[in-house]
């Protein structure tokens, strides 16, 4: 997947947020030694081994990439009344908005840092450009938290254990 392709896929991906009127202010603000910083708060995830690269911070969002595989790893904060207040189910499928021909696999609830979480298995393309994504969504303290990953359908499957751990370690503080 191609810089540009990668790119064009996360604004998509995170571009339904205004599409619903969301005030991206909350999300995360700044990094620093291995905490992210929003409005409200901070928290961790767990780290991701190399070759994974980051994080940076765009669009408010920390951005982790894998340029061998072709993946991203993206995780956000939307604190306060910046989200809507909807079913993990519906919040996981609209982070698959923009996606065309889209396809839906395992869907999984459990617990993470003591709170319900949803996990949500899909593929899709965008502008002709095939890809697959794995999406965690979860709400605690007035805040919802998303997890995505996403990569080419060949290789996705050796990023999804680096997804996990990475999302498995996350704590709010």
């Amino acid at each position: 997947m191609s810089m540009s392709t990668r790119w064009g896929v996360l604004l998509l991906v995170f571009s339904f947020l205004s599409c619903f009127g969301i005030d991206r202010r909350g999300g995360v603000v700044k990094y620093r030694d291995g905490e992210a910083y929003t409005g409200k708060g901070r928290f961790t995830v767990g780290k991701l081994p190399s070759p994974w690269k980051g994080p940076k911070i765009r669009l408010k969002q920390l951005v982790y990439e894998n340029d061998e595989m072709g993946g991203t790893i993206v995780t956000d904060a939307l604190c306060g009344r910046k989200f809507p207040d909807a079913p993990l189910s519906r919040l996981a499928g609209d982070l698959f908005y923009n996606l065309t021909e889209k396809k839906f696999g395992t869907e999984k609830s459990f617990i993470l840092d003591g709170r319900s979480a949803l996990r949500l298995e899909g593929s899709g393309s965008l502008d002709g450009v095939s890809i697959r994504m794995d999406v965690v969504v979860m709400k605690k303290d007035f805040c919802l938290y998303d997890f995505v990953y996403f990569a080419p359908p060949k290789s996705f499957s050796g990023g999804v254990k680096d997804f996990e751990g990475f999302f498995h370690g996350f704590k709010a503080r």
